[in-house]
Parts: structure tokens; sequence; C-alpha cells
């Protein structure tokens, strides 16, 4: 793992690698998963799933490509290797247990206050297919979407290309283009959209931070969330909103709160935390 630290990619190498693993990435899947499905058809909702890991073989293997014709690295002046990133994660006062406490509620209000910038889209047929094969296959949807999905995509959008981009632009437009990368990954707006804001979430954990486990961490929660309503509530339509599910009268109320408590937390955290140095090199 320490040589991919080794390894920034620019502005254009993340774009790269971004389509590498949605074009190309989904065409693994795709090769990979034919052969189980023509000879186990009714096991097709599980081959599915359990290929999701091949999507990342392509960038895998361009970030390994690109580490042997990159220079051997950043040195500082007593001939160390230094990252632009700390190795070292910084979480202040409030510490690593802490930070933790407060995520579960803050990612769970953050979808809320989140919801009515997506919540007017339909949602696309194919992942009504995926929800109905995640009830259908619960454990192999649970390995899927709760676990794999966190550890793959936050080791390459914060820890490869947030990582990199920190190198090049400042903090705050490292963070949004690294979210909007993640959230073009995706492949259709009803997840892109709050993909991009929960991508700007945890862009922000991670440079306050340095810690990518605390931004799996979030990831885990906002997936496991999602999962949980769906296998405990597996006859509540895919497109159903907090709007839907609070009772009349009180989703502005309960909304406003919502609002104030995110904000209250992002405030409390900021302050706790640790000033980050600075990553541009």
């Amino acid at each position: 793992m320490i040589e991919f630290k080794k390894y920034l990619p620019t502005h254009s190498e993340s774009w790269i690698l971004i389509l590498f693993t949605a074009i190309v990435g989904g065409l693994a899947v795709a090769l990979f998963a034919i052969i189980p499905m023509l000879i186990f058809p009714e096991s097709e909702g599980v081959i599915t799933m359990i290929s999701y890991p091949f999507m990342f073989i392509p960038p895998y293997l361009y970030i390994r490509y690109k580490i042997k014709e990159q220079s051997e690295g950043f040195y500082n002046e007593s001939g160390e290797f230094s990252f632009p990133i700390n190795s070292n994660d910084r979480f202040g006062k409030l510490g690593m247990i802490g930070s933790l406490l407060l995520l579960i509620p803050l990612v769970i209000l953050f979808n809320l206050v989140a919801e009515p910038l997506s919540s007017w889209m339909g949602v696309p047929d194919f992942l009504k297919q995926l929800f109905e094969q995640i009830n259908d296959n619960k454990i192999a949807g649970f390995i899927t979407v709760v676990i794999f999905a966190p550890l793959f995509e936050e080791f390459l959008c914060r820890g490869v290309i947030l990582r990199g981009l920190l190198r090049y632009k400042s903090p705050w437009a490292a963070i949004i283009l690294s979210a909007v990368m993640f959230g073009i990954m995706h492949m259709n707006p009803w997840q892109a959209i709050p993909a991009t804001l929960v991508g700007i979430l945890m862009g922000w954990i991670y440079w306050k931070t340095g810690s990518l486990w605390l931004t799996i961490f979030i990831h885990f929660v906002n997936n496991g969330f999602s999962y949980l309503a769906t296998i405990l509530f597996p006859d509540l339509p895919q497109d159903t909103t907090y709007a839907d599910i609070i009772p009349q009268g009180y989703y502005i109320p309960v909304y406003i709160a919502a609002f104030f408590v995110v904000a209250a937390i992002l405030y409390f955290m900021n302050k706790t935390y640790d000033k980050p140095i600075s990553y541009k090199i």
C-alpha cells in the first residue's frame, strides 16, 4: 500500500481513473460475470453483485503503470520521502471515537437535508432491479453494497484522486472536483447528485483529519442505512422519500431541525479538529 501513496494523479489523470472505473470497469464486470451466469443462470443476482470488485481492475492497472513511470517521489530537505498528506490521523480533541459517534447522526441527517435535490427524479430501472436482487440475495447484497463499495470507492476517490488533487489545487477546489467525479462515476443522476454532496462531506473529513478510515466509515453508514431500509421494508417503493415517511405537517419542522443539527455537528468538528497542514506542493 505504501507505494500507492507515491502516486498523486493530476487533474487529467483523475478523470482517466474515473472513466476507467465507470466504463472500462463496467465492461470488465460484464466480461467476468457472463460465463458464470451462463453456467448458473439462477444465480444471476449473486454473480452480478460479487463481480463488483472487477470494476476496479482497470484503474488499478492504470495506477500501477503510472507508478512505474512516475518520479521517485517528493523528498524533504533531509532527503526523506514526504507525502502531500500527512499519513498520521489528525482528530484533535474530538478523537477517533468521538468522530465515529458524531458521524452516525451526521450522515443520516445529512441525507435528509440533501434529499430534496434528487427526490424529484425517478429511480432508474436498473437500480430497481438491484434493490430486488439485494432482497433476494441479502448476504451478497450486504457484502457488495456495505463492504465492497465503501472500501474500493473510498480508496480510489479519496485515497488516490483527492489525495492527488490536493497537490495541485486549493483544498476546496480539490474536494469539490473529486466529489463531482465521485458522483459522475455512478453513471446516473439519481445517485450522482446525493453522491456528489456526500462526496463533499467525505472529502472535507479526509482533508481535516487525513483519515481514509473515517471516509470509509461514512460510506459504510450511508450505504448500510439504505441497505437496512431495503431489507426491513421490502414492500416500500424504491422512490420513497423522508417526506413520504414523516407524518404530514411534521416534515418541515423535522427538516429544519435536521439542517441545524448537521450545521452544528460540522461547526463543532471544524473547531475541534487540528488545523490541516498545507498539502499543495
